[in-house]
């Protein structure tokens, strides 16, 4: 997979308030372009329909806020806090989360192109009619996350941990789980969403009884 990587502005202005620095851009619905947003401490505020470009968050805490139907483009999250965050409809384009806590974050119907998450926490999270081309999770905690409904081109996981994960309906054709812990799987009866899913004989043994299929041990 080549993933492009976020092209970044090499002259970014930082932002001190982000909250107070946003608000004109939200209310003229104009985009943002070139911001550092560093150690950012908000709880519980609105940021809807945000448009943000060619910027840098770093050490930021967004607990309980909504960004719904955000664009987000050539963007980095790094050692972000986004706890019980809605991004419900929002857009991705070359963008990376690194080292990031996204537990119980709603990305429900989002589009996520030509973007990493890395080394970050996305457990009890919801990707449900999410639309991902040229995806990678590398070191991706996604226990007993919802990823229903949604469509997966390109998508690739490594040294992951997809535990009691809900794919109903999402189709896992030429993923591979095997360099991956894969346990568990809500999907349907038959398991059609399964075919076609590259696994090793271990994750074999245990998915094997969702084709009915009882093995003596």
């Amino acid at each position: 997979m080549g993933v492009t990587s976020p092209q970044i502005s090499k002259e970014l202005s930082q932002i001190n308030n982000f909250s107070s620095f946003v608000q004109d851009f939200l209310l003229n619905e104009t985009p943002i372009y070139a911001i550092e947003s560093y150690a950012e401490q908000i709880e519980g505020m609105g940021f809807f329909k945000i448009d943000i470009r060619t910027s840098v968050f770093e050490n930021c805490t967004f607990h309980n806020c909504s960004f719904e139907n955000a664009s987000f483009m050539d963007v980095i999250f790094q050692s972000c806090d986004f706890a019980n965050s809605k991004f419900t409809g929002a857009y991705y384009k070359r963008c990376q989360f690194i080292n990031c806590k996204c537990v119980g974050v709603d990305m429900c119907d989002t589009v996520v192109k030509q973007t990493t998450f890395e080394q970050s926490n996305f457990s009890y999270s919801n990707f449900d009619e999410t639309k991902m081309t040229d995806v990678l999770f590398d070191h991706i905690d996604f226990t007993e996350s919802s990823m229903a409904e949604a469509k997966l081109k390109k998508f690739e996981a490594s040294d992951s941990r997809f535990v009691k994960n809900n794919f109903f309906k999402t189709m896992l054709a030429t993923v591979d789980f095997t360099n991956n812990e894969f346990a568990m799987p809500t999907v349907s009866s038959p398991p059609v969403e399964l075919k076609g899913a590259i696994i090793n004989m271990f994750q074999a043994a245990d998915l094997i009884g969702l084709w009915g299929v009882i093995v003596n041990r």
